[in-house]
């Protein structure tokens, strides 16, 4: 994996910690358990040579941190591309409603061309409700129930003999990187 040039120079150590990590993420003969467990021990060998954990942690914080940013640009682009792909979309849909107009004004329904075929269908009529949701008979109405966690955090705190529902005995915990 080539090196991206980067607005400040990484330690050595992280260099190879992060090539490490790309050789390790690339190996399509992993299962996901055994690449999680791969970058683990990778993770941990590279932690316990050499300069001081503190050391080590501060350079770990400034990967982080320039990963937070290629995630966020990477993020970035994507969005770039999406609009771009909508554009594309509408444009297609606006071209294909224009030849569906002009083939019923022309009365054409199918041209056999060198390089396509066209042909026109008719669509099946789309259904118009006349009542509101909650009037339609069960029957025809699709209901989805989910549960409210903040409610029921709330609840647990408050009160926690309840049979229904329990907070977990784990702590997971998060770094803050200023």
């Amino acid at each position: 994996m080539a090196q991206a040039t980067r607005l400040w120079k990484l330690s050595d150590g992280i260099q190879q910690l992060e090539n490490a990590i790309a050789l390790i993420q690339e190996d399509d003969t992993l299962t996901e358990e055994e690449l999680e467990n791969q970058l683990q021990q990778t993770f941990d060998e590279w932690l316990q040579a050499g300069e001081s954990f503190k050391t080590k942690a501060e350079q770990v914080a400034a990967y982080i941190r320039h990963q937070e940013a290629l995630a966020e640009a990477r993020k970035t682009e994507a969005k770039r591309i999406q609009a771009l792909a909508k554009q594309a979309e509408n444009g297609a849909t606006r071209l294909r409603k224009y030849l569906v107009a002009q083939m019923l004004r022309s009365d054409v329904k199918k041209i056999d061309g060198t390089t396509v075929k066209i042909g026109l269908r008719k669509k099946q009529p789309s259904i118009l409700i006349n009542v509101p949701t909650e009037e339609l008979p069960d029957k025809y109405v699709n209901i989805t129930y989910k549960a409210n966690l903040t409610e029921i955090r709330k609840l647990l705190k408050s009160d926690s003999d309840i049979s229904w529902a329990s907070l977990s005995e784990s702590h997971e915990y998060s770094v803050t990187i200023r």
